[in-house]
């Protein structure tokens, strides 16, 4: 299923809270108008009865339902008015609850309410009659009560208009709103489809890092991840680039050695001495191809490793004691002998443990292929370091200087070898970060020394 962008997402979210946000607002103005319509209204109702306590009616007045006539308006006097005429009446009455004015109209229909008892600190008061919110007010004389009153639909029409007209104004902001932040959005993520237009036409080996003009603050770290990665992908398309030509022309000159071992054997069906000798020469070219292909194997891996997850705990004196045990028989055919001191006990690494098992049997291997007869290597254990030392002839400078490239081996060289053991024992130290450097001992041997 298609998730959804997450332009789509932020025009939602936001648009949703400021809907939000106006719906609060428009129900909160719904009270606070409602409240002070209230206010506004009793206010009206209370300013109209004073001014009707002020007249002197009572002494003109009969206990009989009085009303006071009004001139009559033209409709074309007041068609320019918006008004409800029966929106607000009045009466007033005795002290002994008879009707004795009104307004001719609404008010007469009002009846005495009997719980009004004023005090000399109360003179007013409010209460409802139907249809009607109506005031109470003693008169200055104390002769009589004026009722005011107005309708309740008055009030409330008056709160729904209103209210209705700001939410009709929150509705043209609301729409307006959505409208420039769908714009500024669709416009902020315009440089993200310009971005993967240019990742999408880029060539593989491509090095080149992506600008970082125009880009937005919050993106700039993804693209310097981008561009880390770039950097890495054309490192290591390089590097196999050269890999694959330097493994191609190492494995030429021993599969041409095969197959000039195998014409001789060919031609030599009827010479069994020289036949023996061409094939003896083909199982050692063989043997020579196959090592050839481990180590290149072996180093190809090691460009494309990832040990992080795979790390653990390694005591260097038991990784140390295992690899010895494995190269034994081979060393005894030489009369080598392997001594291991350990001047700092538990040394610990935290490593790959195949990897550094490689690492130690590619240091003894080489010392032991390389170094006479009757000779003794020496592993000596330190604080964060390891030496491999032998009592053999050393290398000479130039040579050492050139130790650990790959398929390099010194001139006139008699062992069989790919010149890619050192260059395995580097890979592995620089995954795990350990230091090897390569010296001759002033007393004469060969050292190598691993800082961790």
């Amino acid at each position: 299923m298609r998730s959804p962008s997450l332009r789509v997402k932020l025009i939602l979210f936001i648009t949703g809270m400021l809907f939000l946000a106006c719906l609060i607002t428009t129900c909160l103005s719904y009270f606070e108008v409602k409240s002070s319509l209230k206010q506004v209204f009793d206010s009206q109702q209370l300013l109209f009865a004073k001014r009707l306590a002020t007249l002197n009616i009572h002494s003109s007045m009969t206990p009989q339902t009085s009303y006071v006539k009004f001139p009559k308006i033209k409709d074309d006097d007041i068609k320019a008015l918006d008004y409800d005429d029966d929106a607000l009446a009045f009466a007033i009455f005795n002290r002994q609850g008879e009707m004795i004015l009104n307004d001719g109209e609404e008010g007469r229909k009002f009846y005495f309410y009997g719980g009004f008892f004023p005090t000399q600190k109360h003179r007013a008061m409010i209460n409802e009659q139907g249809k009607w919110r109506i005031l109470w007010l003693l008169s200055n004389d104390n002769r009589t009560i004026i009722a005011v009153g107005q309708k309740l639909n008055y009030q409330r029409n008056i709160l729904i208009d209103l209210i209705f007209k700001q939410a009709i104004t929150w509705l043209i902001i609301f729409i307006i709103t959505t409208i420039f932040i769908v714009l500024f959005i669709g416009r902020s993520f315009q440089p993200i489809k310009v971005l993967a237009n240019k990742i999408a036409n880029r060539k593989p080996d491509e090095d080149t890092t992506i600008g970082m003009q125009g880009i937005a603050k919050e993106i700039q770290p993804f693209i310097q991840a981008l561009n880390k990665l770039f950097s890495r992908i054309s490192s290591m398309i390089t590097h196999e680039r050269q890999f694959i030509s330097d493994a191609a022309h190492e494995l030429r000159t021993p599969l041409a050695a095969l197959r000039v071992q195998t014409e001789v054997a060919q031609l030599s069906s009827d010479d069994p001495v020289s036949q023996q000798r061409a094939l003896n020469n083909l199982i050692i070219g063989i043997d020579r191809t196959t090592h050839l292909v481990d180590q290149l194997l072996t180093l190809s891996r090691l460009d494309s490793l990832e040990i992080q997850d795979e790390l653990q705990d390694i005591r260097w004196l038991e990784l140390i004691h295992h690899v010895v045990d494995e190269l034994s028989p081979l060393a005894q055919q030489k009369q080598i002998t392997i001594q291991i001191d350990e001047l700092a006990a538990h040394q610990i690494i935290v490593g790959h443990p195949l990897l550094l098992s490689i690492l130690v049997r590619n240091l003894i291997n080489n010392a032991i292929r390389y170094i006479p007869h009757d000779s003794r290597i020496t592993i000596t254990i330190k604080q964060h370091m390891i030496v491999f030392s032998d009592n053999g002839p050393g290398v000479d400078a130039d040579i050492l200087a050139r130790l650990g490239e790959r398929f390099y081996r010194p001139a006139g060289q008699k062992e069989k070898g790919s010149g890619l053991g050192l260059s395995i024992v580097k890979k592995v130290a620089e995954l795990h970060k350990i230091t090897v450097s390569f010296d001759n001992q002033p007393q004469g041997g060969f050292v190598v020394t691993l800082n961790y």
